[in-house]
This record gives structure tokens, sequence and C-alpha cells, in this order.
């Protein structure tokens, strides 16, 4: 009878730490401009690592301010929305944004994954839609001339 006791009670914890390392943390401030997702890391196409715990600002001007916990250290960067997937999993939106240093746009790439309820969506939608406003407008004095009225 102890057998039957020690498998169930085993079968259990294996099953309590399958849907814990399944379930995805998530938080989000009431106005959405800070939240806590999963994030992993891409560089040519592939992923790096795992996905990580994730701590996201939305500054004012639409940069991301992302803090990652390494070992015991957080680790900041800022990065800049570039996409959204048209597919993503179920009840999920995933981002994609490109690292920013210097002001300069550096190849690394993070994707965010943040449940479709959440607070932080419809503002990660409007950054998105104003960093693809700004990057569709021209430079100024780029516009070829417009050709003199014809006197006729």
């Amino acid at each position: 009878m102890d057998v039957v006791w020690i498998t169930l009670l085993l079968s259990v914890m294996a099953g309590m730490w399958w849907v814990a390392y399944k379930m995805e943390p998530h938080w989000s401030a009431r106005d959405g401009k800070r939240f806590l997702c999963n994030a992993q890391e891409i560089e040519n196409s592939q992923p790096i690592g795992r996905p990580r715990e994730t701590r996201v600002l939305v500054m004012p001007d639409g940069l991301l301010h992302v803090s990652r916990k390494r070992m015991m250290r957080r680790r900041h960067s800022l990065w800049i929305l570039v996409g959204k997937s048209p597919e993503p999993p179920r009840k999920m939106n995933v981002y994609v944004a490109q690292l920013r240093q210097n002001g300069q746009d550096l190849p690394a790439h993070i994707v965010l994954r943040v449940p479709s309820k959440s607070r932080c969506v419809p503002v990660l939608d409007e950054v998105l839609a104003e960093s693809q406003l700004k990057a569709s407008r021209r430079a100024p004095r780029s516009a070829a001339r417009a050709e003199p009225p014809d006197p006729g």
C-alpha cells in the first residue's frame, strides 16, 4: 500500500512541476506602460537560449526599456518595436523588438510574448503604429522637385 501512496505523491509532484514550467508569468500596470512577460533573444532567425522572465517599461518616446535577470544581476537595455506576429499562438500576442544602442539599431532582436487580454497590448500596438508611421515618412528635402506649371 505504501508503494501506491509514494507513486501517487510523485505523480502529483511531477504534474505540479509540469504546470509550473508551462505557466507564463505576466503582470501589467493599470496604464499598460509597465509589464512583465516572457522574452527570448533571436539572432540570425534562430532563438538563443530559453524564454526568460522580462520586465518592460514603455518610455514616452516609444522605446522599450527591457530588464532581464541573468544569474543574480539584471541587465538593462533599450529596444524599439519593429513588428508583430500576424499568426501568434492562441490567446497570445507576439512582438519583435530590435536592440538600440547609442542611437544605432543593432542586429539583435527579442521576441516578447504577451497575453492578448493584457492591458499592455493597446499600448504596444500604438507604439508599433507610431514607429511604422515615422519609418514611412520621407526625410525632409527628399521629395522629387515639382515641374513648373505650363504657361499655356
